[in-house]
């Protein structure tokens, strides 16, 4: 992405590579990890794990890195910023993301610490059982995120799970500032209803002063506001100045911004497989049309069409052009 267009959509999260693989029960319980949960584990437990499968698929991921891949395939001009660690991995996290383009920052870690990885196991059923060791990846640099150009962007997209890694936190601010300062808009994903119950205080002080966009699943949203059900749920968000998507799962989502609200249908797809990025790539497509001054009904569509492209197969990039996609479905303009 060297173009010299200004970006629209700035992320910033953790470096993660991703390596899935279909496998079976005896290799959740070969790895000692909880199924269908997302266990933190140390660099060697990782290595440990990641033999007991001979073949993994492998891409540059993280929730964040993943929103800026979905973008990149709508034909956005997305940026990332993270850290890596000063290994092969590392090396190949930027050149992967930035042949999807995305334009990345990448802050280096010390030199013993690698680059964070998170094993994927999907089991037949299309349950995730998630291995993640963030390494590098739980310190971002300052200088990096005033390298990024924050100020020229349309949105800065943080995701949530930032708020599990202090070593993080400086960077975070100094984007709210210097997006605040631009007139830049703050785009905010829940990431996981346990952290929305461990930093719930935190992150509904933060949607009331510093947050424009929410992305939340049904569950997150439903703790972070305390509400008994999705209608008080919905009713609670409808707050000044904040657009709200949650997702519904198969029920699709629905967007809303002050007295208005669209409610979208999931996009239909042949089969599930993988819904590892799903709501990474929902983001994508409701940023993407934000970006561009759609409606909330064309910005929810386009979020459910990525949503589904990325679950009908193993990993969280797209493996058609999103863009494509799209533009069939009268969306976007053609190329």
């Amino acid at each position: 992405m060297s173009d010299g267009q200004p970006t629209d959509v700035l992320c910033i999260g953790h470096a993660i590579v991703d390596r899935l693989a279909h496998v079976d029960e005896p290799t959740i319980a070969a790895a000692g990890v909880e199924p269908g949960a997302m266990t933190l584990v140390d660099g060697p437990r990782i290595a440990t794990i990641a033999a007991l499968v001979g073949d993994w698929l492998q891409a540059a991921g993280g929730s964040a890195a993943n929103t800026a891949a979905g973008l990149a395939s709508l034909g956005g001009r997305p940026a990332f910023v993270g850290s890596v660690g000063r290994d092969s991995l590392g090396i190949g996290y930027g050149l992967d993301l930035e042949a999807v383009g995305v334009r990345c920052e990448l802050g280096r870690g010390a030199a013993d610490v690698d680059t964070g990885q998170c094993l994927v196991l999907v089991t037949s059923d299309s349950r995730r059982t998630m291995a993640t060791s963030l390494g590098a990846g739980v310190v971002i640099d300052v200088e990096a995120v005033e390298r990024a150009g924050v100020g020229t962007a349309a949105v800065l997209y943080l995701e949530g799970y930032l708020l599990d890694s202090p070593g993080t936190y400086a960077a975070r601010e100094r984007a709210v500032e210097l997006a605040k300062s631009a007139g830049t808009l703050v785009a905010l994903s829940l990431s996981d209803p346990f952290l929305v119950e461990r930093y719930g205080e935190l992150l509904n002080a933060l949607v009331d002063d510093e947050v424009d966009l929410l992305f939340a699943n049904e569950e997150e949203a439903q703790r972070l506001t305390g509400a008994p059900d999705l209608a008080s749920t919905l009713d609670a968000l409808a707050r000044p100045g904040l657009t709200a998507a949650v997702t519904l799962g198969a029920q699709g989502a629905v967007l809303l911004r002050g007295g208005e609200r669209a409610w979208i249908e999931a996009h239909p797809v042949a089969r599930v497989d993988d819904t590892t990025g799903a709501g990474d790539l929902f983001a994508a497509g409701v940023l993407h049309g934000i970006v561009r001054g759609a409606s909330l009904e064309t910005a929810g569509r386009l979020g459910a069409l990525a949503a589904g492209e990325v679950i009908s197969h193993l990993g969280a990039q797209p493996l058609v052009s999103l863009r494509t996609l799209a533009s069939g479905a009268g969306l976007v303009e053609p190329w």
